[in-house]
């Protein structure tokens, strides 16, 4: 067993979208020469992508024991979320899940760091039925 922790940033434009609240339902690891995924289902926290700190603090969504091993891809499965647009709070329809290959290796009793830096379509927020479209920047493993 090892510990895999995953961080999330954004890449932003200002804009009169104040916050951007999005919530994980689960995280999905998989490692090399396995068929099966290692789910991650617990409580994640709710992230706010616009955030101050998390543009220069990378926000923690997990910090979970996994098997060791080198993983090769990974999928985060999301939930709806919300947005703060001119002091209104609207609901967002949930993001399709993000797929990211990349390679952590997880070592016995060892961490394995996953950063994932992701934009979003501004324009699909402005919709009349917000919905959040995230695009995925990059995937650095430390």
């Amino acid at each position: 067993q090892g510990t895999a922790t995953v961080r999330l940033s954004a890449l932003i434009s200002p804009s009169n979208i104040s916050h951007l609240y999005i919530s994980i339902s689960s995280i999905q690891l998989h490692r090399e020469g396995f068929l099966n995924w290692t789910t991650i289902s617990q409580s994640f926290p709710v992230i706010d992508l616009l955030s101050p700190t998390s543009q220069s603090t990378p926000q923690t969504i997990t910090s979970a024991s996994v098997p060791s091993g080198r993983y090769d891809s990974m999928k985060i499965i999301f939930s709806n979320s919300t947005v703060l647009i001119s002091g209104q709070i609207q609901p967002v329809a949930a993001s399709p899940a993000l797929d990211a290959d990349m390679t952590m290796l997880v070592a016995p009793n060892g961490n394995g760091d996953l950063l994932l830096i992701v934009a979003f379509d501004y324009a699909t927020l402005f919709a009349d039925t917000p919905s959040l479209s995230l695009i995925l920047v990059s995937a650095t493993t430390a």
